[in-house]
């Protein structure tokens, strides 16, 4: 039984560990309020000690998350998007516990960050990973700054920069997720594999993941990292989004058509 729930997102305290569950469906996307409460949700565990880790997943069967709200990213409500995503992982940063991704179907734009930004992650083989950000004249911001740095810079473009949708095994050799296991047993593998984390001291659990935080974070501190995001974030909005192309990309997806690019 959820513990707290907003319309979007569920919180269930159990067996050491924390549930956050994403439930917008069908796919699970992230506008302002589901990431408001996501965030919150988050702040939510730092009285709760027997927490001894996040499980970031989601309800449903054909998406951990397909992003951020497309419509989010027009001109009047991209600050306000940006804003409330991206608290979702100061939330985290703050709370200092290990955050474990459950990934089933596809796992994409701001989806696909969540997962690159957890400790530990596990799939399903019928998962899919990508970031088509730029398919719409956009890019990650949170990707942009951990995956050149957790992945390398070659693997890091080839997914920001190209868009391209590839499969649990290939997320697996390139770092992004841990764990490749059967649709079927799914619940069983990933009860497991929560297991072998809460098995342990809470406080040796969020010492640890804070001795290896800078490695996760690309050799960023989190105050390193919360400037870079900020510095990307002006890049975005004073760069990217006076561009023609970024309103044009936006406006060809929500009006179901091809984007015409003018390069500007």
């Amino acid at each position: 039984m959820a513990e707290l729930t907003s319309s979007t997102v569920a919180l269930d305290v159990r067996n050491h560990a924390a549930y956050l569950t994403i439930d917008r469906p069908p796919l699970n996307v992230l506008d302002v309020p589901t990431n408001q409460a996501l965030a919150a949700a988050i702040r939510s565990l730092v009285e709760r000690p027997d927490a001894r880790v996040v499980v970031l997943q989601a309800a449903g069967f054909r998406a951990f998350s397909a992003g951020v709200e497309i419509k989010d990213h027009e001109r009047e409500s991209v600050a306000e998007m940006l804003a409330a995503f991206h608290d979702v992982f100061r939330a985290l940063l703050e709370l200092g516990r290990p955050v474990l991704a459950v990934v089933r179907g596809a796992a994409l734009g701001g989806g696909c960050e969540l997962v690159a930004f957890a400790d530990v992650a596990i799939a399903s083989d019928s998962a899919t990973f990508g970031l088509p950000e730029i398919k719409l004249g956009c890019f990650p911001p949170v990707a942009a700054i951990l995956l050149p740095r957790v992945m390398g810079a070659k693997r890091a473009a080839a997914l920001l920069l190209s868009g391209a949708t590839i499969a649990p095994n290939e997320a697996k050799s390139i770092g992004l997720v841990n764990e490749v296991v059967a649709d079927e047993g799914f619940d069983s593998d990933v009860a497991n594999f929560v297991a072998r984390y809460t098995a342990h001291s809470g406080a040796a659990l969020a010492i640890a993941h804070e001795a290896m935080r800078p490695a996760r974070l690309g050799g960023l501190s989190p105050a390193e990292f919360l400037a870079e995001l900020a510095r990307i974030e002006t890049l975005y909005l004073e760069r990217l989004m006076a561009t023609a192309d970024a309103h044009e990309g936006i406006a060809a997806w929500l009006e179901k058509r091809e984007p015409h690019w003018t390069d500007t």
